[in-house]
């Protein structure tokens, strides 16, 4: 198969959208949550209701994937990272992410071209608020943008483009298709006129999260930063990384909760930025910012890269994520709220889950995003269950004794011992192309590429909406490949001639059993049918 993701038009993605809430009340077959929670959250100048979404990450990289997760209950979105490298540029192996008790990856930016990414985020902006409106859903979401890795990527035309966008995407092509299509389009509305659609902020974000590779020395964090604050007076927040709090006391948290097969040495330690450094550059980016009226502080915590000695996956080194980095994570958040006395705002990534999301909120802590739990069973269900988590009130600020309580617990919590892996189902010999054993492939794909056939008990591949991440294999009880084995709709000859699934494209090309022809008739009835049903 191929890897090549390709956009949905604008217009697909919002008929799609209003038909699935009018029919069946969700989107990309996730259910819409009711009754969302509002903490009453303002976060760099704007309000947000509830401070709970999807990292960026795999979750974050298409614009069915920001309206699923828009669904569960999400009102936080950062945005996958974009650099001055693309798409294949990446040279990304694939799959890319293992899931287990903890969770790996082997992928770091988008796949997609920056100005790819783009389109997809302006798209996801204007459709989101497009359904808020006609839905009467809460509408106080942010997406918060996230770019890297040097000073001279993100100043170079096409990154400093793409942050001119998503300040102000109303010069966009993406953005005036969304204006004309809806305009032409005001007979699919009951609460959505005009006036409305042309009075859509065009500020996709004004806010942006600095990611930086490991190893990038302090005085570039430092000059990237102010630029982004002083040139392009975005709301600036860095990504830190878990080295911060030092080799052995990772070791230690790691080996104390019985991770001690995780292999990794003192080489990112010894080239990251080190805490005191970080204590100094944060204290005169704070001031920085303060001057000039934004909002600055820290994200924690990036990936922890570790190598692979267990063929997790391919190459030598891959990034941990999950229940063990929250610790890492956590340590972090303590030392630097320490050092700030709370002041210094914080917002966390490293392993969120339904176990900790209410006390990492209580110590005011926020927002929180999360990867690694919506690749697990229940997908993009698992942020309704974050949502409703959530504490009544966040304090304005780090509460140090509560967070330095909830370090101290972790050790003794069973819930963050190292609980043995799933093992891996045996391959069987053969295998049901339209399989709808469980919803598991369904639910846990993040680009939405395996989808029930509507009216039937089986689903199918989308083959156009797949990178080939390999997480609906991870997480298949039967031991199969989804993204390999299901029955496949192609949407183009190219991708039907670089993949060897069983497909159909349209009603001229056919493969099943490995032949390729044009007699539909060898196909099962279901199989038949199901065409019928999705082609019309």
């Amino acid at each position: 198969m191929s890897d090549r993701m390709r956009a949905v038009p604008f217009g697909t993605l919002l008929t799609q959208s209003l038909a699935d809430f009018r029919e069946k009340k969700e989107l990309y077959c996730v259910p819409v949550a009711d009754s969302l929670p509002n903490v009453g959250l303002t976060f760099a100048g704007r309000p947000l209701s509830v401070p709970v979404g999807p990292a960026a990450g795999p979750h974050t990289q298409l614009a069915q994937n920001l309206i699923a997760g828009f669904a569960a209950g999400a009102r936080v979105f950062e945005l996958k990272t974009v650099q001055i490298l693309e798409g294949e540029e990446l040279g990304i192996q694939k799959p890319c992410i293992w899931t287990g008790d903890e969770a790996y990856n082997i992928e770091w930016s988008t796949e997609l071209t920056v100005a790819g990414a783009r389109d997809e985020y302006i798209r996801a902006y204007f459709i989101l608020k497009l359904l808020a409106r006609e839905f009467g859903l809460d509408g106080d979401f942010q997406f918060h943008a996230s770019v890297g890795y040097d000073l001279a990527g993100i100043q170079s035309p096409k990154i400093d483009g793409f942050l001119n966008a998503m300040r102000d995407a109303s010069g966009t092509a993406a953005w005036q298709e969304g204006v004309d299509w809806t305009l032409a389009h005001l007979d699919l509305f009951e609460h959505v006129d005009a006036d409305f659609v042309r009075s859509i902020p065009p500020c996709v974000t004004d806010f942006v999260t600095l990611s930086t590779l490991h190893g990038c020395p302090a005085d570039e964090i430092e000059r990237i930063a102010a630029y982004l604050l002083t040139e392009k007076g975005f709301h600036t927040f860095i990504k830190c990384n878990p080295t911060l709090i030092g080799y052995e006391k990772v070791k230690s948290l790691l080996e104390t909760l019985g991770y001690d097969y995780i292999s990794f040495d003192t080489t990112h330690f010894d080239h990251d930025l080190k805490f005191d450094d970080a204590v100094a550059m944060l204290s005169r980016l704070r001031e920085l910012a303060a001057e000039r009226g934004l909002t600055f502080g820290v994200k924690l915590t990036n990936t922890f890269p570790v190598q692979i000695v267990r063929g997790e996956l391919a190459g030598d080194a891959m990034y941990l994520s999950g229940k063990p980095l929250f610790p890492l994570a956590l340590h972090v958040a303590l030392a630097l709220s320490e050092a700030f006395d709370g002041a210094l705002p914080i917002s966390f990534s490293g392993g969120i889950d339904t176990h900790n999301v209410h006390d990492v909120l209580a110590c005011g802590i926020a927002p929180v995003t999360v990867a690694t739990l919506l690749l697990k069973a229940g997908g993009y269900k698992n942020l309704t269950r974050l949502v409703k988590l959530m504490p009544e009130e966040i304090p304005a600020q780090v509460d140090v004794p509560a967070l330095r309580a909830l370090c101290e617990s972790i050790p003794a919590d069973p819930y963050y011992q190292k609980k043995a892996d799933r093992p891996r189902p045996a391959r069987p010999e053969t295998c049901d192309p339209a399989c709808f054993r469980c919803r598991n492939c369904v639910d846990v794909c993040p680009n939405r590429a395996n989808v029930p056939v509507p009216g039937m008990k089986l689903s199918i591949h989308l083959d156009a909406l797949c990178n080939e991440c390999g997480n609906c294999a991870c997480l298949c009880p039967l031991g199969l490949t989804p993204y390999r084995d299901k029955f496949t709709q192609f949407i183009c000859a190219e991708d039907f001639e670089q993949s060897e699934n069983d497909g159909f494209l349209g009603r001229e090309r056919l493969r099943w059993q490995g032949e390729t022809g044009t007699d539909f008739s060898v196909l099962p009835d279901e199989l038949r049918q199901a065409i019928d049903r999705l082609l019309g």
